[in-house]
């Protein structure tokens, strides 16, 4: 399992490289708008990343403070996107990378979970100021050597519908979906390191319990954006998710838990140029209990660029 992870990371950064390069020598000034129509970005403020097709690529930065482990984290995604069809169809790939500042503990970093995704919008004049974008994206085990990678090692695959809306200064978009785990938890084995899968074994005697239950997870998210100028945005929003911590699921630990999480979130926008934009997000967990908060906050940084035609 370690050798395939490898592989497929270093397979993903390869194709980051050779489409960023490639794209790029082909890039060219197209001329700027004041129009709020041709410069909105539409940022997710919960992922920095944006809604519609586009030739992008975007490394965001989230800081979790105070997590329930007693530690902040840090975590540093990479995420590229390449569009075909006029902007109608891009696929794309994520990379995180996790860094635990923990107490009372030696610090820690793990690879994430890699996506592998798309985006497709099928319907209305790509000119217009509202979308339809239907998104979805496969997740690959972390694999299990949890001292090199974190983020459950099983398949899930993700699927949501994107409409948004502009008008003068003002922008609404909303997102519905979920993620659907693909693989089954295994349970654990006294003898897990020799390599020999579970069910492979003589039964001498009844398997245990997985340790978690893999669940499906509705999410629903929606933010308002409000244009200062044609570069500069200011959005408020807000996230649901159900259950409250997502596909992972303890028996033991999550019974204490509410049924759903539900986060808020404010931040600022700014296009300093025709291709790169920053993004700030403020993310607060509405949950406050310190038996069961999951961060006591969170900040989202988020740098893109663009590149090739407009």
């Amino acid at each position: 399992m370690k050798f395939n992870i490898n592989k497929i990371y270093s397979l993903i950064c390869s194709i980051f490289v050779l489409c960023f390069f490639s794209e790029a020598l082909l890039a060219h000034h197209t001329g700027s708008s004041d129009a709020p129509t041709a410069t909105a970005r539409f940022v997710d403020p919960f992922t920095g990343k944006r809604e519609k097709p586009t030739n992008y690529l975007v490394l965001t930065q989230d800081y979790y403070q105070s997590t329930r482990e007693n530690s902040h984290l840090f975590t540093t995604t990479a995420f590229a996107e390449m569009n075909f069809y006029g902007g109608r169809f891009s696929l794309n790939a994520a990379v995180p990378w996790n860094y635990y500042q923990q107490r009372n503990r030696e610090d820690a970093a793990r690879v994430g979970k890699t996506y592998l995704g798309f985006k497709y919008q099928p319907f209305f004049d790509l000119d217009k100021p509202y979308f339809f974008v239907i998104e979805g994206s496969v997740g690959f085990p972390s694999g299990p050597d949890t001292d090199k990678f974190t983020g459950g090692n099983y398949y899930s695959g993700t699927g949501f519908i994107k409409l948004g809306y502009l008008y003068d200064k003002w922008s609404f978009v909303t997102k519905l979906g979920g993620i659907q785990p693909l693989t089954s938890p295994q349970p654990n084995n006294l003898q897990d390191n020799d390599g020999v899968p579970y069910y492979f074994r003589l039964a001498s005697a009844a398997a245990p319990e997985p340790t978690y239950q893999y669940k499906k997870t509705g999410i629903a998210s929606a933010y308002l954006t409000y244009y200062l100028l044609p570069q500069i945005s200011l959005f408020s929003g807000i996230l649901y998710r159900n259950p409250y911590n997502g596909v992972e699921y303890s028996s033991s630990k999550d019974k204490v838990n509410p049924s759903f999480f539900t986060e808020g979130s404010a931040g600022f926008s700014w296009n300093f140029s025709e291709k790169y934009n920053l993004s700030l997000a403020y993310r607060y967990p509405l949950q406050r209990d310190r038996d069961f908060r999951l961060y006591q906050a969170a900040w989202t940084f988020a740098f893109s660029m663009e590149w090739g035609s407009d």
